[in-house]
This record gives structure tokens, sequence and C-alpha cells, in this order.
């Protein structure tokens, strides 16, 4: 097992994604021989998933971890759970917010590896209020999820037209 694998299956554990990393961790109890130290100590957590989360990040930390590795990985689980009908639009927003805020706040962790997913749950948000069209925020959200590319914002905030006070009122309003 190496460090990017435990630091994906901390996360997705994190997310409560456990079926995922039961499997992972089965395929290494069948196949691993003799078993390491990391997958002696993640089976004797059995069904204790906070414990697992604790061991693999203790594991993890032990040395650098390619984090644009990890976080490629979470989006290509998150696509798949998406098409798949899994999860939804905000669903998976909402898993990318929980995932940056888990590897910490927006200060704490790389900007250039996490940040777009840091910004999806408030994008969604946003698209939801009316403040930006559902068109711009889907463009991002697709060529994010599906392609990797990072958000661009401009292609969120160009033409952004302010709403005027009758606008303003109204959606006050409608909450």
């Amino acid at each position: 097992m190496n460090r990017e694998e435990a630091f994906y299956y901390e996360i997705l554990l994190t997310l409560g994604y456990s079926s995922e990393y039961d499997e992972w961790l089965n395929t290494y109890l069948k196949t691993e021989d003799p078993l390491s130290d990391i997958v002696l100590d993640l089976a004797w957590c059995g069904a204790d998933k906070e414990k697992a989360i604790s061991i693999l990040r203790k594991y993890r930390m032990e040395e650098s971890v390619d984090e644009e590795n990890v976080c490629n990985r979470i989006r290509l689980f998150l696509k798949n759970a998406y098409h798949t009908k899994q999860l939804n639009k905000e669903q998976v927003a909402t898993a990318m917010y929980a995932v940056a805020s888990h590897i910490g706040g927006s200060g704490d962790f790389d900007t250039k590896v996490w940040g777009d997913m840091f910004c999806f749950d408030e994008y969604y948000s946003m698209a939801k209020e009316g403040i930006i069209s559902w068109e711009k925020f889907d463009s991002v959200f697709f060529d994010y999820i599906d392609f990797g590319i990072p958000c661009d914002e401009k292609k969120i905030w160009n033409s952004f037209k302010k709403p005027t006070f009758f606008e303003r009122i109204k959606q006050f309003f409608k909450k």
C-alpha cells in the first residue's frame, strides 16, 4: 500500500463511503503475503471506521503524498458516482467541499490542488439562488468533473449582471 492509497481511502471513509474501503482492504487481505503492518492494523479495526481513518492518516503523514494524484482519484470517484446516478450535482458539490474541508481550511491546503473542490459547493448555492446561471455552473462543473479542467472563474463571472434593486427585493421575499 502506498501513501496516496491511504490518503484516498482516508477521504472516502471520512465521506462515509465505507464499501469501497472494505473492498480495497479485503483485496489486500487476500493478496498480500505476508501482510504488511498497515494492513494488519487496519484489519484489527474491524467495523470501527474512525480508528481506520486515524491509522490511515498516521500512515500517510509519515511521508509526503502526491496530492494531485489523490485529488484526481477523488474527482474520478465523484464523476463515476454522478454519472451512475449514485449522487446528484448538489451531493457531488457538497462532497467536494467536504473533501477540501477535510484537508483543511482554505488557507491550510494547496489551493492549486484542492481549491476547485472547495468552491463548487458555493457555486452550486449561487446557481440555486439565481445569482449565477445554471448554464455557467454546469459548464465549469462538467469541465472539472469530467475532464479535470480547473474551474475558470471568468466563465462564471463574465457578463455577470448585477441584480437590480427590484430583483434583490423579489429574491429576498422568495426565501
